[in-house]
């Protein structure tokens, strides 16, 4: 429907700008790769696929659709103040209520209809029962629900509970589609102990899914990898198929050799969660819908829209983050996924020791209520909400991202006069004590904050006290005079004496931003990791290099840890702390008139997004290609200065088969040189 929607707005030759709002890395790929394949034959001219923002120097396409996380958008639109999409989606809308990354979204959605009020926005979200809440937030008066009817596949909720973990004996009740009372179906001798949570998660999928698509639900990704790891165990009897051999590969070129999925994938098996690689999960994603994949164990990443439908679906006593039961509308949401539409009648979601489960989601309602973010700091942590604006506690030199985005969010309104529409929206009362409070406290802070608020929304996750702090520092440095300007300026990656400078850089953050004692130097552990990894090396050389330093721990652990990293530490914190450092650094040097050296500022958040700092390598990345393929081009490359027309045309004139990649990059590369 949203498909044939697109077509038919890009079916006339005029310019077009649509915007398509992800909350995750994940489905940007996702959605890119179904736009790219959407319009692989349209009959008129083809719009483009952006996933990546564009910088200020470069002219935007006329007809284009960006596929983009809010974070993204929120730099694109900061590169861009002129740009204005005709048409706003919003995918998986019910993320407006995920904490700092939720009043961001409203943030962002806010600033698109400031500059195109006529713009055309659809909200797709599962299962909301307050849709109302998207017109009330964002003062939309024609807001028209429309609930998408499409046939769906019966499914079918089985208990089965363990009578003898020594001799594996279970027995297997119906409670028809969740709402029914329990009926035998059968009892079975399996053979196995099945005393542990990984025990029951590995030998009931092994013999009830046999034969079938199954997911199999574990609580969080060291867990994934064990049970993962022990079906493919069990299943060793598999003669490995070409397919599963070059996704094997593709797990060895795009984390480590010795990762676990290597193995795991030759006997299908897999495992997923949100810091694999995108490329790789892509991957396994595509190789679950084939059948070349037919056991996937997953976390709550296959919560956040990612369409993977299986036939089978166990899970015991599922956790979304850490020892927080699954609720009943995520749970609905899981269960969703059993059955694949035009190959079986029935879905069946497997519910092991169903009445050990801390909750008992079949008994909750399938729909949710959405509380945006904004109305949940401000209602149900207020206290500490006050804390943030006031600035002055010790505690609030600690890091605090949702309440200080917040915070931000108000602080800005307020300066601009926006705060009483803002209050209207999230339904604080105008003359309401909780309004004087706050008005009162944004007010005290504006007399001590001097950064314009145009500035500070640029970084919306940051305080503007601390934002102040930083700039403070930065200024006396500014006031020395131009050398002393100058040094503050972050060096390219490229340049000998990056590392130094990114560690001076971070260790301000780390002390201002997150409050970490800064004598750890965990500052320069984390510029060297960033430094390597917007140079473009390889992931499995970085992961090899920390598995020569923690000799004391497990492989599989530090490959795990190292995945953590550079995902949380690098690819969000480093990016938001240098987001911050460079446009402070920015304001200073404007307001002390040094203009001539603002050039000179390397985009040091987008290298550490997309983990490259060469134009050739973003540009391909740009175009779709993963960063592992990316690389790899970028180092055929004689130039380093192609953008993605010239990455493109010298993409198209190079013999595929002489660049030396492997059978699912080189299909990658060949699926792009097509188009």
């Amino acid at each position: 429907m949203l498909q044939g929607f697109l077509s038919a707005l890009f079916s006339k030759d005029v310019p077009r700008s649509v915007i398509y709002l992800v909350p995750t890395r994940a489905l940007i790929s996702q959605v890119a790769d179904d736009l790219t394949s959407q319009f692989q034959d349209f009959a008129h001219a083809a719009p483009s696929i952006v996933t990546v923002p564009v910088d200020s120097d470069t002219p935007l396409d006329e007809r284009v659709i960006y596929v983009m996380t809010q974070e993204r958008a929120q730099l694109g639109l900061s590169a861009h103040p002129d740009f204005a999409a005709g048409v706003i989606i919003v995918d998986e809308a019910h993320s407006i209520a995920d904490g700092s990354r939720g009043v961001l979204l409203q943030w962002v959605i806010d600033d698109l209809l400031v500059r195109n009020p006529s713009a055309q926005i659809l909200f797709a979200s599962p299962s909301i029962r307050n849709l109302d809440v998207f017109g009330r937030l964002f003062g939309l008066e024609d807001v028209v629900p429309f609930s998408s009817i499409e046939p769906t596949v019966a499914q079918n909720f089985l208990v089965a509970k363990v009578e003898s973990a020594t001799k594996g004996k279970i027995s297997v009740q119906t409670a028809g589609d969740g709402s029914q009372p329990l009926r035998p179906v059968t009892s079975l001798q399996l053979e196995r102990t099945l005393a542990s949570r990984v025990d029951k998660l590995v030998h009931i999928p092994a013999v009830l899914g046999r034969g079938h698509s199954n997911i199999v639900y574990a609580n969080g990704p060291a867990e994934a990898e064990k049970v993962a790891m022990q079906l493919a165990e069990l299943f060793a009897d598999r003669e490995p198929t070409e397919k599963r051999l070059a996704l094997s590969d593709l797990a060895k070129e795009a984390v480590h050799a010795n990762y676990g999925l290597v193995e795991c994938v030759k006997f299908g098996v897999a495992f997923h969660y949100s810091n694999i690689p995108t490329q790789l999960r892509r991957a396994i994603e595509a190789a679950v819908s084939s059948g070349d994949v037919d056991y996937l164990v997953c976390t709550s990443t296959l919560l956040q829209g990612v369409n993977l439908p299986a036939k089978n679906i166990f899970m015991f006593a599922p956790e979304k983050g850490k020892t927080n039961p699954l609720d009943s509308t995520d749970f609905w949401n899981l269960s969703g996924r059993a059955g694949r539409l035009r190959r079986e009648f029935q879905g069946n979601i497997f519910l092991i020791d169903y009445e050990k489960w801390k909750k008992k989601p079949l008994d909750g309602p399938k729909d949710s209520i959405v509380v945006p973010a904004i109305e949940t700091s401000i209602n149900e942590h207020q206290d500490r909400l006050m804390t943030v604006i006031s600035g002055s506690s010790p505690a609030a030199r600690g890091d605090d991202a949702n309440l200080e985005t917040t915070f931000l969010r108000l602080y800005t309104d307020f300066k601009n006069g926006d705060l009483g529409q803002t209050f209207e929206r999230i339904g604080v009362e105008a003359d309401s004590a909780q309004s004087a409070l706050l008005s009162a406290a944004l007010l005290d802070a504006g007399a001590r904050v001097t950064i314009p608020a145009e500035v500070l929304r640029r970084t919306p996750n940051v305080s503007a006290h601390k934002q102040q702090r930083i700039f403070d520092k930065l200024n006396a440095r500014i006031a020395l005079g131009k050398d002393g300007a100058r040094s503050l300026i972050p060096l390219h990656p490229r340049e000998g004496d990056a590392f130094q400078s990114y560690a001076d850089i971070l260790e301000i953050c780390h002390e201002l931003i997150l409050g970490i004692d800064t004598t750890r130097s965990l500052h320069r552990f984390h510029a060297l990791i960033a430094l390597k990894w917007m140079k473009g090396l390889p992931l499995p050389q970085i992961i090899q290099e920390q598995i020569d330093r923690a000799t004391d721990k497990a492989v599989q652990t530090t490959i795990r840890n190292t995945l953590t990293l550079i995902e949380t530490d690098i690819r969000f914190q480093a990016v938001r702390m240098f987001g911050c450092y460079n446009t402070l650094l920015v304001y200073g040097l404007d307001s002390a008139g040094y203009v001539d050296l603002v050039s000179s500022i390397p985009s040091v958040p987008l290298y550490l997004e997309v983990g490259a700092s060469d134009k050739t390598m973003i540009s391909f990345i740009s175009l779709g290609l993963s960063r592992v393929t990316a690389m790899k081009l970028n180092e055929l490359s004689a130039r380093k200065d192609l953008d993605t027309a010239g990455a493109l045309q010298w993409l198209r004139t190079r013999p595929l088969e002489a660049l030396g990649l492997s059978p699912l990059l080189l299909a990658e590369v060949a699926a792009l040189a097509r188009a």
